[in-house]
């Protein structure tokens, strides 16, 4: 099967902004679909991701738009707006944001989708699950169940016990905490191929922050007692599973270090 090639534009983002960009664009390269960032902003392409804070960007966009009429968009704000037609990511979180955001902006499962297929295709669009093979797949599948939750119910809170993972099949959910005042914090926005509650669910400990459903969603559930065993007794999924976790570390170093070099720099 072809190797599907996805077009993106960048709108109004310096240059270290751009550089994790692509190297998020890297990650999220299947054997499925080749992102492939365009040098000029002026050029054709399948995903425009805009820099929404920014007055020139908006105008840039405002222009663009009008030579790509059926481009996908996903504006990047510091105060996302749920409201918006668009997919929306936090700035300056984009590192933990984008991979769900490019999963969103392909286009979420139809009803006529065979449900075995369905929860196939959400894992392998996820970032976790990337390298699996379609046999570990199938016993993911096997061993996990489905979840629908109307708009606005919570999925789990801070520190709740974290035995549970949740891969979203359609819908969308909030993550977020609430800061010493109780006002509550959005991290991010995830949608279908993204994953929540795998990090307290392998380690065991409490959850780092709450998920809520903005519209009617369907998840697949994978509980810690089923998934521990199956690493043991599956050790190229194990191995896999490490390297991603790893590569997610990498981005997310990366990415506090050029918060933490802007924070000197402003100083």
């Amino acid at each position: 099967m072809a190797i599907k090639v996805v077009t993106v534009n960048t709108i109004g983002f310096v240059d270290r902004e751009r550089r994790m960009i692509r190297n998020i664009l890297s990650v999220a390269s299947n054997n499925e679909v080749s992102y492939q960032l365009v040098e000029n902003p002026r050029a054709a392409a399948s995903v425009a991701i805009i820099n929404a804070d920014d007055a020139v960007a908006m105008q840039f966009w405002n222009e663009y738009r009008q030579d790509v009429p059926g481009i996908s968009v996903i504006l990047a704000s510091a105060v996302p707006a749920l409201e918006s037609d668009y997919i929306c990511i936090k700035r300056p979180l984009i590192a933990s944001q984008l991979h769900g955001a490019l999963a969103l902006s392909g286009g979420n499962a139809t009803a006529a989708t065979p449900p075995a297929q369905q929860k196939m295709a959400a894992l392998r669009r996820s970032l976790l699950f990337r390298n699996f093979s379609s046999a570990h797949l199938e016993k993911i599948i096997a061993l996990s169940r489905m979840l629908t939750l109307s708009a606005g119910q919570a999925v789990f809170s801070r520190a709740d016990a974290g035995e549970e993972m949740f891969v979203v099949l359609s819908g969308r959910l909030k993550v977020s905490v609430c800061d010493r005042e109780g006002h509550d914090i959005m991290l991010g926005v995830v949608g279908p191929g993204e994953i929540l509650g795998e990090i307290a669910m392998l380690d065991g400990l409490g959850r780092s922050a709450g998920a809520t459903t903005l519209a009617p969603s369907e998840l697949l559930v994978i509980h810690r007692r089923d998934f521990m065993p199956f690493l043991e007794q599956n050790s190229k999924a194990a191995i896999d599973l490490i390297r991603v976790l790893a590569l997610r570390l990498r981005l997310n170093t990366e990415q506090l270090a050029e918060l933490i070099a802007d924070s000197t720099i402003t100083r």
